[in-house]
């Protein structure tokens, strides 16, 4: 009985891992198993981690330094003992400790300058991530949608297969019965190995896409892969705004534009840091010491040992000090770094503005593009009804023996061509509707 119980738990288990693993995955599904998993991304992430590592460091360079050092050595033949100052000849050992401390009071501002750069980079690290997820989403919806495409153009396969196999149940019974030529029933033979054909091909470009997504998501290759087909919008209401006005408001959301503006800005701190090493600077000391030397003694009529703590305690010395330096002459380095800085800012503004030409110019081809597929799209539904109409007509009077099977064909392939037409403007117009919609920031859903 307890056999017979583990092995129905076993087999439930299993059934709901294959129903768990058989289950379509949604658009957004997708997408965050995208962003999850996809290297672009997680490189991006990394790079800015390194990005604060480096603005941390430049922050700590305001706090002054503390360091402590420690020097044991022994002595032999004629030495300086250091608590005394006088000259010693026996063998003694030595031991020195300090702790210093600096601080740099100022050095022409180029310390709060670079945190502000190293600030800079940061946020624009954290834009070059949007901008990786971006690219990842524009990819995932591309292979999202041709799933979908192909599921349609099988689904159509499908159904012209199986009106196809019914006209050729209708040729033999009208064969059968003297009332068409044979000549029928094998062109209709024919193009059912055609419709078979078709079918077999649109599965294989339905396979080919699963696996392209797949891909795209980073995730092992599975045969029992499927997506969720959702409701999609296919009204082909025109596009209300002007290329301009999604222009205008695409420089305000997109990520890259963000990014450059910060970069930009972050070259022109990085040349008032090279600049600031004109300026002279001002640094701040420290110092705390002591010394031991085994040599020494306490008292002068009875000398007795002076132990090491005690010396170490009536030893201790204090400094303070402040520096100024004030460059002249650095071999044309400081020059140099300003020189460098400056083609670095010039080039960071030419890469601005070309990451705003090229979002410039993909909306403007998008939005052509959409503009064709809105009137592409409504010319072939139009089609696509006169079509139907006309293969509809054809069937009847091929049904009742008054087409030839040739004519038939004819009208049946043209409705099969214009069915497939209609699919692919569709999505061809759905797709670019989302890209418009994207440019602006509005996020991308089915």
């Amino acid at each position: 009985m307890k056999k017979t119980s583990g092995l129905f738990i076993l087999v439930f288990l299993v059934s709901g891992l294959a129903g768990a693993q058989t289950k379509p995955w949604t658009f957004q599904q997708c997408l965050d198993t995208a962003y999850q998993r996809n290297i672009a991304i997680n490189q991006s992430r990394q790079s800015n981690e390194l990005n604060k590592v480096t603005l941390e460091q430049s922050k700590a360079n305001r706090i002054p330094s503390v360091s402590a050092n420690a020097n044991e050595a022994l002595n032999v033949g004629k030495n300086v003992d250091p608590t005394t100052n006088t000259f010693v000849t026996e063998a003694y050992h030595s031991t020195n400790v300090g702790v210093s401390s600096s601080y740099n009071l100022f050095n022409g501002m180029q310390n709060a300058n670079t945190i502000r750069q190293n600030r800079l980079n940061v946020q624009a690290g954290e834009s070059d991530i949007e901008k990786a997820k971006n690219d990842v989403t524009l990819n995932i919806t591309t292979g999202y949608l041709q799933v979908l495409f192909a599921n349609e153009i099988l689904a159509a396969a499908k159904s012209q297969e199986e009106a196809t196999a019914s006209q050729v149940d209708r040729t033999e019974k009208m064969v059968n019965a003297g009332k068409s030529p044979e000549s029928d029933l094998l062109q209709i033979k024919s193009q059912m190995a055609t419709d078979n054909l078709s079918v077999i091909n649109a599965q294989i470009q339905l396979d080919l896409a699963k696996v392209t997504l797949m891909q795209l998501m980073d995730i092992p290759i599975v045969d029992n892969f499927e997506v969720e087909v959702p409701v999609m919008d296919e009204s082909s209401a025109g596009v209300l705004q002007t290329n301009e006005e999604i222009y205008q408001k695409s420089l305000m959301v997109q990520p890259q534009i963000t990014s450059a503006l910060l970069r930009t800005n972050a070259s022109m701190m990085a040349l008032k840091v090279s600049q600031g090493a004109h300026w002279p600077r001002i640094t701040l000391g420290a110092n705390l010491n002591s010394n031991y030397a085994s040599s020494r003694k306490k008292g002068t009529v009875n000398p007795e040992g002076y132990p090491f703590f005690a010396q170490i305690w009536d030893n201790i010395g204090q400094s303070f000090s402040m520096g100024v330096s004030i460059p002249i002459y650095s071999n044309r380095q400081i020059k140099s770094n300003i020189d460098r800085a400056k083609i670095n800012l010039i080039t960071t503004r030419l890469s601005e503005q070309n990451v705003r030409n090229v979002l410039r110019k993909s909306i403007e081809q998008t939005y052509t593009d959409m503009r064709a597929s809105v009137k592409k799209y409504e010319a072939t539904k139009q089609q696509v009804a006169a079509v139907e109409s006309v293969y509809q007509n054809a069937e009847k009077k091929f049904t009742v023996g008054v087409m030839s099977a040739t004519d038939f064909l004819i009208q049946k392939n043209n409705f099969t061509q214009s069915q497939s037409n209609l699919i692919q403007a569709k999505f061809d117009y759905i797709f670019k509707r989302k890209i418009l919609d994207f440019y602006q920031g509005k996020a991308i859903t089915f």
